[in-house]
């Protein structure tokens, strides 16, 4: 399950990464779309496992409460684009997939216990 999580998350930077550098073309962003959808289309539910796996039988009614709120804050966090423009999203996104990546590597042992 890590090696998934890991590799959609490399596929969403690679596609924040693209934005980025040319959102200009129609094709291009529209392409980039296509491969957000497949990148990241499954990492919610991966994430969400890695976290049940690692919260216990105990911690999961507290765990997934707390994720769907950080899912929430995520949503109305993009109202902020209208203040500093669309233009940002990539750059953006680029950091935060940068920490998640970061996190996702270093959690091996209890997110992403082998069975």
């Amino acid at each position: 399950m890590r090696l998934l999580v890991l590799i959609s998350l490399l596929g969403f930077e690679l596609v924040a990464a693209v934005l980025w550098v040319e959102a200009t073309s129609v094709s291009i962003v529209y392409s980039a779309v296509a491969l957000l959808g497949l990148t990241f289309g499954g990492a919610a539910t991966l994430l969400q496992t890695a976290l049940a796996y690692a919260s216990g039988e105990e911690g999961v009614d507290v765990v997934m409460p707390i994720n769907t709120t950080e899912w929430n804050l995520a949503v109305a966090g993009g109202a902020l684009l209208e203040i500093v423009g669309v233009q940002s999203f990539p750059g953006v996104l680029l950091m935060l997939l940068l920490v998640v990546l970061i996190i996702a590597w270093s959690v091996n042992r209890h997110g992403f216990p082998r069975k």
